[in-house]
């Protein structure tokens, strides 16, 4: 290369050069966790193997919730069916995959723009096992992730085929590990989602208390998670069986910060502050 040539090249190399480092770096900030989660609890009096009922029920519940600002939205176990409906409507009704009720509920929470955690019942067509599920359904409508109950209960749940192992689901960016009910009587369910990095613990309940009640066991997990644990519960009568004193619980380090028991349905809406873990602005409302 002439010298001249060169003295160019290094010019137009080194000008290049310069320009470039004119040019300001744009760097993306990831999405930031909200500080305050607006959670509600539907603590509902679901009607005894009547679907249609309950998810109207549910259905209003939610559209309450969403009014006043609730983004992430709990159910109780078996809402839309009641929790023996197999002695009233048997299971021949029971469909392949998210059924009717299921599917309107995802519309529901699209139209919404909430997350929607639906405890219901689900059937697989390629083995035709049946399974107590909680449904994560975000806030396009789309079913993203799923909890089956691993702690099945014998004579009551036989229709029931136990869950395999429990896995966190990425919601709005926290790691959130799901339960139902009696899932969490024993500590390893809880702790195998601790272990997998779960931020908090959400349950569907359907408990009532006395002598084969909850008794401490919420709190329990709590302590030895290290977790916030938020409990939807239920009221009403179901076969005789009383579940007006059934309680929704926040549970956190050991102690329950917060409880709610009712006779009659209704929306608990609470603001939960994320780092500081605790329940702000806690309002309830009857359906």
């Amino acid at each position: 290369m002439k010298a001249k040539s060169r003295r160019s090249f290094l010019y137009n190399s080194l000008t290049m050069f310069a320009g470039a480092a004119l040019i300001p770096t744009v760097l993306v900030a990831a999405p930031q966790k909200n500080d305050v989660l607006k959670m509600a609890m539907l603590h509902l009096e679901p009607r005894f193997g009547d679907l249609a009922h309950n998810c109207a029920l549910i259905e209003t519940a939610m559209r309450k919730a969403a009014s006043m600002g609730a983004k992430w939205i709990m159910t109780p176990e078996l809402c839309l069916t009641g929790y023996r409906f197999d002695l009233v409507i048997g299971m021949d009704w029971i469909v392949n995959g998210p059924d009717q009720w299921t599917q309107h509920l995802q519309k529901i929470a699209a139209e919404l723009n909430v997350t929607l955690f639906l405890s219901h019942l689900e059937q697989h067509e390629a083995t035709g096992h049946r399974y107590n599920t909680l449904f994560v359904i975000n806030d396009q409508g789309d079913i993203i992730g799923r909890h089956q109950k691993i702690n099945t209960i014998p004579v009551s749940e036989s229709w029931s085929r136990k869950g395999g192992e429990p896995v966190t689901i990425n919601i709005d960016g926290y790691s959130v590990g799901l339960l139902i009910c009696a899932d969490a009587w024993a500590s390893d369910t809880a702790n195998k989602l601790k272990q997998q990095g779960a931020e908090l613990l959400l349950s569907s309940a359907n408990w009532m208390p006395g002598k084969y009640g909850p008794k401490d066991c919420w709190e329990k997990r709590s302590l030895e998670t290290g977790l916030p644990l938020f409990v939807c519960n239920r009221t009403g009568i179901e076969r005789n069986v009383d579940m007006t004193k059934s309680e929704s619980v926040i549970a956190n380090n050991g102690e329950r910060l917060f409880s709610h028991h009712s006779k009659l349905s209704s929306v608990v809406l609470i603001d939960w502050c994320v780092f500081e873990k605790v329940a702000n602005n806690i309002r309830t409302y009857s359906l």
